[in-house]
């Protein structure tokens, strides 16, 4: 019982039913969750049968425009990526080990190999993208 002095059982049993409502009993639904629940569950179990022509494929078929002859589109492997990432590892290394004295420590040519390492893996991963 709600404040509109409705009883939601006795309403719920009569949308359940097929009842008529009062237009008091529909302006509750609007407001009451659990009455609109049973309204819309009872009316979309109540849905008409649609009968679908036998015909109704070849008439859409026969109202589709002509679809155009299109050749298989061969796809060819671009190596784009690998082509950049060998010409960045090739310029980071003979900048980096041209002028190469005693002086370096492991430390810095590994830093350096890191460092190529990253710049490879990226050409790799935006080559793709770059060619297109």
């Amino acid at each position: 019982m709600r404040d509109d002095s409705v009883n939601c059982e006795a309403l719920q049993r009569a949308l359940r039913e097929g009842r008529e409502v009062t237009r008091e009993q529909s302006a509750h639904v609007d407001g009451c969750d659990a009455c609109m629940d049973v309204w819309l569950t009872t009316t979309l179990e109540n849905k008409p049968e649609v009968a679908i022509p036998a015909d109704f494929p070849a008439r859409v078929a026969a109202k589709l425009p002509d679809r155009p002859n299109h050749r298989a589109a061969v796809r060819r492997p671009r190596y784009w990526g690998l082509a950049t990432a060998f010409v960045i590892v090739t310029v980071v290394l003979v900048v980096c080990f041209s002028n190469l004295t005693p002086l370096n420590s492991w430390i810095e040519v590994l830093f350096i190999t890191l460092v190529t390492i990253e710049v490879a893996g990226l050409a790799l991963w935006l080559g793709p993208r770059w060619s297109g």
